[in-house]
């Protein structure tokens, strides 16, 4: 469990101005020993900025930084115990691999045959065994990706950051270089602080994520709670799908709320988890996965409505199907595993959907 491990990196209140532009605006938090931790966001969030205030690339304008306990003031880039691995990766082309590996330890102390032995574990480390004598220029590129983590965990930094750095390669590379990469930071122990703007990538790597807005962490917490229980209608709809449907909320009595979603119907939620009201007009959200598609003379195992699909997407393992609920003008998408036996329907079907209130998220 992270929540046990001790902390090694720490906002406190952390703003950076560039002239007017206000990046970063009170940060704070605290990323854990030994974590992998994502910064997720869309572009201009503000996550690169805060990924560059730890490398010490960028100067903060108020608050502080702390790294193992250490307030990183005036600390330079290069007296940090942190090594970036960068979105173009950086490969010197007119180098060998282990060249480029042993970079960093160019002025090091060490005899030159046991700087080559650190070079070699590095290669072995990230699945690149005799590869030290080939062209950094012949690599692929999942292999220039593996370079630079060597170069940069060669150094045995306490903290390796990486800004994007799958972003550059195809789906299948990029889906394999994740488990890689959750592999590699199992193995070395190190605090890993990615940096995302891929929700995909964020869920699948991560021990926690930050989501961030216009230069605030929105909501910080592990990948299930932030897709299950997100704290704003914001998050909802940036983490995965969601759907959101129009309500009314008739009564509230302590944790329980009485309310009224526009195709599916009257029901009582568990509000104690809700979000807390922003004055937008109130809507539940429910995720694809949650909604059912119900053949022949199937019940559902708690509420079931009726509806009309309105279109089809076919991915070859999963189906979505765009449905409009009940008679309304209410759409939502829900998706259903394409096993054997399981007809894929067509636009303009009549269909009964199951569904559970407990997989209902009120916002308000």
């Amino acid at each position: 469990m992270t929540s046990d491990r001790p902390t090694m990196i720490e906002f406190r209140d952390v703003h950076k101005y560039y002239g007017d532009y206000h990046a970063l605006r009170g940060i704070n938090g605290e990323i854990r020993a030994g974590e992998f931790f994502s910064l997720l966001g869309p572009s201009g969030c503000g996550k690169t900025t805060l990924l560059r205030t730890i490398a010490g690339f960028e100067d903060i304008s108020s608050g502080a930084v702390l790294i193992d306990g250490k307030d990183m003031a005036n600390v330079p880039a290069n007296a940090r115990p942190t090594n970036m691995v960068f979105q173009s990766y950086a490969i010197f082309p007119h180098m060998s691999v282990a060249e480029n590996v042993g970079f960093g330890l160019r002025k090091d102390p060490r005899p030159k045959p046991e700087k080559a032995r650190a070079v070699e574990e590095a290669l072995e480390m990230v699945g690149l065994k005799g590869f030290g004598n080939r062209a950094a220029h012949a690599l692929s590129g999942g292999q220039r990706q593996r370079v630079a983590l060597a170069r940069a965990l060669i150094l045995k930094p306490k903290v390796l950051l990486l800004d994007e750095p799958l972003s550059a390669l195809d789906k299948k590379m990029r889906e394999h270089m994740q488990v890689e990469l959750i592999k590699l930071q199992r193995q070395v122990g190190i605090t890993f602080i990615l940096v995302t703007h891929d929700q995909e990538e964020a869920l699948v790597m991560s021990d926690r994520i930050a989501v961030m807005f216009e230069g605030e962490i929105t909501q910080l917490a592990d990948p299930e709670t932030l897709y299950r229980r997100p704290n704003s209608k914001k998050v909802a709809d940036f983490i995965g799908t969601m759907n959101f449907i129009p309500a009314t909320i008739l009564s509230e009595n302590g944790d329980t709320a009485e309310i009224e979603a526009k195709g599916l119907g009257r029901v009582a939620l568990d509000i104690s988890a809700a979000p807390p009201g922003k004055g937008e007009a109130p809507v539940v959200g429910l995720r694809p996965e949650t909604l059912t598609l119900l053949y022949d003379d199937q019940k559902a195992p708690e509420r079931e409505t009726d509806g009309v699909i309105d279109e089809v997407i076919y991915f070859g393992d999963m189906t979505y199907y765009d449905v409009y609920l009940g008679g309304t003008d209410v759409e939502v998408r829900l998706s259903m595993r394409n096993v054997p036996g399981r007809p894929v329907l067509e636009v303009g079907t009549k269909v009964r959907v199951a569904w559970s209130p407990s997989a209902l998220v009120l916002f308000r």
